[in-house]
């Protein structure tokens, strides 16, 4: 029985100092590959795809979200690039664009600290809306140093509308009555089913969220592209436009098919230019906040109910 156990014994630690020596072999193979950043890397970035703010820690959220690229991933990626030398410069696609306005002003403030560092940032699109208008995405282009559009292609950028349909007519016509409880008038959630159309509250919700919206747009689009904001207006309500059309009233910086556009970025980063995507890069070099006092950021994610 004793030498059973002094066999056992001896078979666990061996199995221990084993997992021990992967474990560390691992961790060495990580912080090496980690540190693998070539020097004159250009950072490629995609941002005509949809971003998510996190990913639910369940397995189903996990299957369906974990690839898709994260805004703090793009925001953290950029922010490391900007004070590492080894970084020269910045190629993104931009095109239709699926984010809101609220992610688009993070990823275009990422855009703008990063070519505070003095680096170069170049955008291309094959087009930038094609059947239908895409403000914001040509609101984010316009964060880069310069922005082409490949011919044929065109930037929709035509203003903001909204649309309300109301139900309230077709459900009497089915002899139905909807009953909700609205606290005071600005709560307009129901009110496509109780409504025949906008009350003058609604109306008034709606006409200064537009307001509000556009003349961010019109003032990003006026900084970027170097056009008085009345210019912009202007422009919003001619849109859309030819590549030929948005070249000549200032809206891109010419027409360039996507080699060209990587041609003569990699020329003016040198000879030796890596091109790097920028997950990549962040996984490589490491994020930029892994050290230091640490704050909590919490997801909150779902309806808004009581208890």
């Amino acid at each position: 029985m004793g030498k059973a156990i002094r066999s056992f014994l001896i078979f666990v630690g061996a199995v221990v100092v084993a997992v021990s020596l992967i474990v560390a072999a691992g961790a060495i193979l990580y912080r090496q590959e980690r540190v693998t950043v070539p020097d004159n890397v250009v950072i490629e970035l995609d941002l005509d795809r949809e971003f998510v703010e996190y990913v639910p820690n369940d397995p189903v959220a996990r299957a369906s979200l974990g690839r898709k690229p994260r805004v703090r991933d793009v925001v953290e990626g950029l922010e490391r690039a900007a004070k590492d030398d080894r970084v020269v410069g910045l190629i993104a696609r931009v095109g239709q664009g699926p984010q809101g306005l609220g992610q688009i002003q993070e990823l275009r403030a990422a855009i703008e600290a990063f070519r505070a560092s003095g680096k170069p940032a170049v955008a291309y699109a094959e087009t930038i809306g094609a059947v239908a208008p895409a403000n914001g995405a040509y609101y984010l282009s316009t964060a880069f140093d310069s922005m082409y559009l490949q011919p044929m292609g065109m930037v929709a950028f035509t203003g903001l509308s909204v649309e309300r349909p109301f139900l309230r007519d077709a459900l009497e016509k089915l002899r139905l009555e909807p009953q909700f409880v609205a606290r005071e008038e600005f709560k307009t959630a129901v009110n496509h089913l109780t409504e025949t159309g906008y009350t003058e509250a609604h109306e008034e919700m709606d006409r200064v969220l537009m307001e509000l919206q556009f003349a961010q747009l019109v003032r990003g689009v006026a900084a970027g592209r170097n056009l008085p904001e009345s210019v912009v207006r202007g422009l919003a309500n001619d849109g859309p436009f030819a590549w030929n059309e948005a070249s000549e009233a200032g809206l891109i910086d010419g027409v360039r098919y996507r080699d060209e556009v990587y041609r003569d970025a990699l020329a003016e980063a040198g000879e030796d230019a890596n091109l790097m995507f920028l997950e990549e890069y962040l996984r490589r070099a490491g994020r930029p906040h892994e050290r230091g006092p640490v704050v909590a950021l919490v997801h909150v994610a779902g309806p808004i109910v009581q208890g």
